[in-house]
């Protein structure tokens, strides 16, 4: 007799993209694997202007644009364990109201996390008595926040061992941390594995899902490169960037070929030489499965030095000033030995992290 279908639910944070983009990873791999199993993806941040969780997306955003480094105290001082987990407390009371709701009415087999908000607010109604479904969470960065260390949780999935050492540190017990690697989605394994053509000269320049980083400077700054033959821009869902990149293009030196929001990234990196972007881990990730040597710009305060750190150490990346920004293209693209080394040091990465995790989603549930 077969076994009824379960409900999953996968909860992210549209606070950047990259966490939604591993949600959608994970997602896919449940339909592939277990094609009689339902499972969703949901937004955690209430669409409500006056919400706690949507003040605080804006108010990220707002900061990381105009006072980075006020972000970065902020991002340093939660790091510390009595104002982290203060600030931890507090978000989590604020969820835990909307997250019991969501289980009353949804009644899930079992849930994963992609974004600590969700996590949290799980993690205190599991401390409560309130829930006993099974519950994962999937960090998806290369550096572990105090908002991440929940410790009812029945399982963690971090990006390397290092990560699984430090989630030790803090008191999660060694058993129910796996290695998985940050999920991707399988449209990367599966253009890398193909070999396609790489178009020679194409700079690659991207600034996440939202379009952030100084991505005009950027491009304004290498289009003096003469090695460059061609620019590939994604604006992800940033309008205002798309027209000024669309505006400054006609009086560039090199072509730009222009994208907003895409599904096509997989197919847009394999054909491109460099990859410019800030070290957002999703975006690092995919670029790590594909072999494509990385220079890491507008670091954004926060996780994503740790990111841009792990890229560097691994010499898939250069992480570079603004000010080194050309200089480091054109040293790259005069130099087929050096890019050579950096895409082999992009490794094996996972052959299918986001496999990887719904393996460990269903061990919870024997």
């Amino acid at each position: 007799m077969a076994e009824p279908a379960r409900k999953f639910i996968i909860l992210t944070a549209s606070i950047g993209t990259g966490h939604s983009q591993a949600a959608r990873a994970i997602a896919e791999a449940m339909q592939r694997t277990h094609p009689g199993d339902s499972v969703s993806v949901l937004d955690f941040v209430s669409s409500s202007l006056f919400s706690v969780d949507h003040i605080i997306k804006d108010t990220y955003l707002k900061m990381i644009d105009v006072f980075p480094s006020m972000y970065d105290h902020l991002y340093s001082d939660s790091q510390s364990s009595r104002f982290g987990q203060m600030s931890q407390k507090m978000l989590n009371l604020s969820f835990k109201k909307r997250m019991k709701n969501l289980i009353r009415t949804l009644k899930p087999d079992a849930m994963i996390f992609t974004h600590p908000f969700p996590a949290g607010a799980a993690d205190l109604l599991k401390q409560e008595g309130a829930t006993n479904i099974p519950m994962l969470g999937v960090i998806t960065d290369f550096d572990i926040h105090q908002l991440w260390i929940d410790k009812y949780l029945d399982a963690f999935c971090v990006a390397t061992p290092d990560l699984k050492d430090l989630m030790e540190t803090y008191g999660i017990l060694p058993e129910r941390i796996h290695v998985t690697g940050i999920p991707v989605r399988k449209a990367f394994y599966e253009k890398e594995s193909s070999h396609p053509p790489m178009e020679k000269g194409t700079v690659l320049v991207m600034g996440g899902g939202l379009g952030l980083g100084n991505v005009v400077d950027n491009i304004s700054r290498l289009d003096e490169v003469e090695e460059i033959s061609k620019f590939i821009v994604i604006t992800g869902k940033n309008i205002n960037l798309y027209e000024k990149v669309a505006a400054m293009a006609e009086k560039m030196r090199h072509p730009v070929e222009l994208h907003s929001y895409t599904n096509k990234v997989a197919d847009i990196m394999a054909r491109s030489e460099i990859l410019v972007t800030k070290p957002g881990a999703l975006t690092c990730t995919e670029a790590m499965v594909m072999h494509l040597p990385m220079v890491l710009v507008n670091t954004l305060p926060g996780q994503e030095r740790a990111n841009a750190m792990h890229m560097k150490n691994q010499g898939c990346a250069d992480w570079v000033k603004r000010g080194e920004l050309a200089d480091t293209v054109r040293r790259i693209l005069r130099d087929p030995m050096l890019r050579q080394h950096m895409a082999d040091a992009c490794g094996n990465v996972h052959p299918d992290s986001a496999s990887d995790v719904v393996d460990v989603l269903y061990g919870l549930l024997r």
